[in-house]
């Protein structure tokens, strides 16, 4: 063994010594002092450690590397998901934890995306994983130790999703880390959530039938998507827009269609009144409120495009609309053929996200 190893070795064991006589809080704080409770014993409350530092939990590799997050998204169920809102709980925008990706826990995303300056889409993702984790350990209390509880129990190693990390749960985040060829040293790290995390088995089941999607880009509205999918296979993509321009789902005749599902309450191919041409109705839908706002009722809400009420073109190539989803001539007229040879589906829905 070289001078400069044993000289590393040293600092890192002054290093574990230090952190070793400190306690840490389920979520990383300020500067200050907290009770921490392991197995009933009280010990001095610690910082719990950056995760952009070396962490517990971490590869054996010391060298950097990317890790792979799943995307979570309206709709999205399971444990991840669970996960997720626990840490959102934990880090002051409360979501209830169950398990379902729905439109409260999107906005609970969204406040803590605009939080930590994040592309506020909703959905989570590799950056807002990595902002939305924090290490815990023994002594750790609170929501992110119920997260990682319940992840463990998914993953096949037990622990009472209490809140509190004592030493059974320890045993089987040790456990865990063995299996997965992780330092065991029983704090979860930013590489023990990533593996908790990935293990998973798919969290958005895909849904049977035929499914409209819309999927919003956030940095161009007017070149979002619009797909056709059946039984969980994409069909057909459309470019489309939503909206003049605005992301704000409050904004009536400016904003984009609000996130979630829609019934379609029905289609024409002639249609004379504001929309003309090829239009499909959807269901009136409430919007997701930003801070500040009051929520609103989106009415008169369609799939159309720029037409004569026979049908023929009237496009001059923009994809804005007044709240409603756009498309060109050719493709709404191509999206019918599909949905008129599946014979228009009762069960036919729009999701939004």
């Amino acid at each position: 063994m070289n001078a400069k190893y044993r000289t590393s070795l040293r600092i890192a064991a002054a290093t574990a010594a230090c952190a070793g006589s400190l306690s840490v809080l389920g979520l990383a704080t300020p500067a200050g002092t907290a009770a921490a409770h392991d197995a009933g014993t009280t010990h001095p409350a610690r910082l719990a450690q950056p995760l952009n530092a070396a962490h517990p939990g971490a590869k054996a590799v010391g060298a950097s590397h990317a890790r792979h997050w799943p995307t979570l998204r309206f709709g999205s169920r399971g444990p991840a998901v669970s996960a997720v809102q626990h840490l959102l709980t934990a880090r002051g925008h409360a979501a209830k934890a169950d398990g379902v990706f729905g439109s409260r826990t999107a906005a609970a995303v969204k406040a803590f995306q605009r939080q930590h300056h994040l592309n506020p889409d909703g959905a989570v993702g590799t950056n807002t994983w990595n902002a939305l984790i924090v290490t815990v350990r023994p002594g750790s209390r609170g929501h992110a130790v119920t997260a990682a509880q319940q992840l463990l129990t998914a993953r096949g190693h037990a622990a009472k999703a209490d809140g509190v990390f004592g030493s059974r749960t320890a045993a089987a985040v040790k456990a865990f880390q063995r299996q997965h060829h992780l330092i065991p040293d029983g704090a979860v790290g930013p590489d023990t959530w990533n593996a908790l995390v990935n293990g998973l088995a798919s969290t958005t089941p895909a849904p049977r039938g035929y499914v409209l999607k819309f999927i919003k880009n956030w940095n161009a509205p007017g070149n979002s998507k619009l797909a056709l999918y059946h039984d969980g296979q994409l069909i057909k993509s459309y470019r489309a827009g939503s909206g003049m321009g605005s992301t704000n789902e409050c904004a009536k005749e400016r904003g984009w269609l609000p996130s979630g599902t829609y019934k379609i309450l029905g289609h024409q191919t002639n249609r004379d009144t504001a929309i003309k041409g090829y239009a499909i109705h959807l269901a009136d839908k409430t919007c997701h409120p930003e801070h500040g706002q009051t929520a609103v009722l989106r009415g008169d809400l369609f799939i159309h495009s720029n037409m004569t009420k026979n049908g023929a073109s009237r496009w001059h190539g923009s994809y804005k609309s007044k709240g409603c989803i756009k498309l060109a001539p050719a493709d709404i007229k191509n999206l019918f053929a599909h949905l008129n040879q599946a014979h228009w589906p009762k069960n036919l829905t729009l999701q939004v996200s």
